[in-house]
């Protein structure tokens, strides 16, 4: 039975009250270090297996990213040398995309098809796209080999789905990762077998295509297996094989000699170059026999501290890392993992990462403000220097542009930590208190959390009684019922609940398993944030790329899903394996939005959706801060004009005009102390009176 996937998702719930939605909101710019990046919002980039495809049916091909590092899939489209971020489109892809992430189309009609990691081997899935209408059919749960078994492949190989006998059907190329580091071919034999091309079947594997094994990073035999024996050898039955080589590998069959036949292009995950091997056989029957770091147009290969891929998009090479490791264990700059090789000078240059905020991995939001305006601090794993070291970032916001400040905000990269939390919290007694909490790795490289408290302009280490924390612990302080109270998300998906005094350093354990979140394998990499309030929200967030909010969670809590809007279908999230979120509640007191931060060092702005229905939209306004001296500010979800009057119905200022949705600053300097009144109207004349305070 044919599984047709389209974007159409068959959900159970319980019912659910007042069902939060939010937006994927590319309206707002970021400027950075002097740059303004109109679309800079995306989820970053770390590990970008990079495909194209019409999505939008006008005929030019959008670029595909898939990143085996955060487990994402964006879409770009391409405008000239300029990129634009789509994220609504990555939900047109299946949902299960793992591994590796091909398109290539196997059945020629003119659309690519997906090819994606299994734990059988090889997913594949049939573009039944029309026009802009892009939908996907199940078209082999695994490719296996004629009348046989699944063909076994790595999850962290991007495999080789080519025409490479020219009969018109798609081959494939894999290594053999169970008794040694070698190619092979598998035939595709559905043209023999029925005339047309399809991926039903394929023959049994020849073994050491090409003609050589990989023995080591810059360590190719040609000829010979790597212990010296002729390659027709045979080793040890494949029932008794062990694994050998469990790393990715990538590879790039195409001319770069301009002799017509295709030659190779490869990496594997523990070297920090691509390998060049000239072909000086045939398309249909390659023989390599040499290596080298250079390829012909392009000069010198790129080297990144770890595995990376190449692909040949527009004349140009464009190559990316392509590793499943974190940036500290290697050194690895994610704020730079993708480069260009212009053909005929060589020249190394930026592409794509360039034009959206990524600030490397893990980034980690903190906002206080409101959707109008607010100051959003930001901590990243970066590369500074020639560590990787956890940093902060401050950053403006205005409502519709986020601006870069500060970088290295408190000189926090000199405590030399990596996955940084900023804690900048006002107890219920109004104590101050600003904590950092991060992984310290000693020198024998074991790492382990720690917490800092500032005293002064120096940080000191804190210990809190009755509190052990472990590796992947986050926590979340807020003031409830004239308590201070302390939740730790903990890696394994569990949540606890502590009353916590800072003066005395001290804990008190409340509950285990708080509202439900227990250890769980599928739910690990939890995230909470507090909504505050009098009766206070909680939203979390955990590897599975799903946004949950729990109501008024102290005392009478109401779980419910964050849902997506996407083409007006209110879908569930589907993000990366590791975010983190801060709320922004609302200037007009409408729905909250949401800062995300990613696995792949990027931002996220989810604004709260629109209501559906077709009656007006409400008319509200917010003045702030109210009591206020000297100034304040006033927003309106509506055009309108006003003026502010005294409590005697003296008019003040006349003229008074707000956009919609845009904060005007009102000079009070010269007012009294005591109470006036804000009297606006909308064009269609509905009215508010707003009464202001002025100290």
């Amino acid at each position: 039975m044919r599984k047709i996937l389209v974007l159409i998702l068959i959900w159970i719930a319980t019912p659910l009250l007042g069902q939060q939605v939010v937006e994927l909101n590319q309206d707002k710019s970021i400027r950075l270090r002097g740059q303004v990046l109109s679309n800079g919002f995306s989820l970053g980039i770390n590990s970008a297996q990079i495909q194209t495809l019409d999505l939008t049916g006008d005929g030019k091909e959008e670029w595909v990213l898939w990143d085996i590092n955060s487990r994402q899939l964006q879409v770009f489209e391409k405008k000239g040398e300029q990129f634009l971020v789509r994220p609504e489109l990555s939900y047109f892809f299946p949902a299960d995309v793992s591994g590796f992430l091909v398109l290539a189309d196997f059945d020629r009609d003119g659309k690519k098809d997906l090819f994606t990691s299994t734990a059988l081997g090889v997913k594949a899935y049939r573009n039944t796209s029309s026009g802009s209408q892009i939908s996907w059919t199940l078209a082999q749960n695994f490719l296996r080999l004629e009348g046989a078994n699944n063909i076994p492949a790595n999850n962290l190989d991007t495999a080789l789905l080519q025409d490479l006998d020219g009969d018109g059907d798609l081959d494939l190329l894999l290594f053999n990762f169970a008794v040694g580091d070698y190619l092979e071919y598998y035939r595709n034999t559905s043209i023999e077998r029925k005339g047309s091309s399809d991926i039903d079947g394929f023959a049994f594997p020849v073994r050491h295509w090409g003609g050589f094994e990989f023995c080591g990073c810059g360590q190719i035999s040609f000829g010979l297996t790597c212990d010296g024996r002729t390659l027709a050898t045979p080793t040890s039955p494949l029932g008794q094989a062990r694994v050998q080589h469990a790393g990715g590998h990538s590879l790039l069959y195409r001319d770069f000699t301009g002799d017509g036949i295709p030659d190779l292009l490869m990496g594997r995950e523990e070297c920090n170059t691509l390998y060049f091997l000239p072909n000086v056989g045939s398309s249909s029957n390659p023989k390599f026999t040499s290596f080298s770091k250079e390829l012909p147009g392009f000069g010198s290969l790129p080297e990144f501290p770890r595995f990376h891929v190449g692909q040949v998009l527009e004349e140009s090479l464009v190559v990316s890392l392509n590793t499943n490791e974190t940036a500290s264990l290697f050194g690895i700059d994610f704020a730079q993992a993708v480069v260009r090789l212009e053909k005929g000078t060589g020249k190394s240059l930026p592409i794509l990462q360039d034009q959206v905020l990524d600030l490397g991995e893990n980034t980690r939001p903190f906002f206080s403000g409101t959707s109008l305006s607010g100051e959003l601090l930001v901590t990243a794993n970066g590369k500074k220097g020639t560590k990787v070291l956890g940093q902060a970032y401050r950053m403006q916001y205005t409502g519709t542009q986020l601006e870069l400040l500060e970088e290295d905000y408190l000189g926090l990269s000199q405590l030399n930590l990596l996955d940084l939390t900023i804690l900048d919290y006002v107890s219920v007694s109004k104590e101050k208190h600003l904590l950092v909490l991060g992984t310290r790795t000693s020198s024998t490289g074991v790492p382990a959390p720690v917490l800092f408290k500032r005293v002064g302009t120096n940080w000191e280490e804190l210990t809190l009684s009755g509190l052990t924390l472990r590796l992947g612990d986050q926590l979340t302080l807020f003031g409830c019922a004239a308590k201070d109270q302390l939740l730790i998300a903990a890696q394994s998906g569990s949540l606890a609940q502590y009353e916590v005094d800072l003066t005395a350093r001290s804990v008190r354990l409340l509950a285990s398993n708080f509202l439900g979140f227990q250890d769980n394998p599928a739910n690990r990499n939890l995230n909470v944030v507090v909504r505050s309030g009098e009766r206070p929200d909680l939203y979390s967030v955990d590897q599975t790329g799903r946004i949950y909010r729990i109501r008024d969670f102290l005392n009478a809590p109401v779980r419910e899903e964050v849902l997506v809007r996407i083409q007006n279908q209110d879908l569930p999230l589907r993000l990366g394996r590791s975010n983190w979120l801060a709320v922004v509640k609302s200037g007009l007191g409408e729905g909250d939005d949401l800062f995300l931060g990613t696995r792949g060092g990027g931002l996220v702005y989810l604004s709260a959706a629109s209501s559906d229905g077709g009656s007006a939209e409400e008319f509200s306004v917010t003045a702030f801060p109210n009591p206020s001296s000297g100034s304040f500010q006033v927003v309106s979800s509506l055009p309108a004009t006003g003026r502010l009057v005294s409590a005697l119905g003296q008019v003040l200022l006349p003229e008074i005009v707000l956009p919609a949705r845009r904060a005007v600053l009102i000079d009070i300097s010269n007012l009294a102390p005591g109470i006036y009144f804000l009297q606006l109207q909308t064009e269609d004349k509905r009215t508010i009176v707003q009464k202001i305070w002025v100290r």
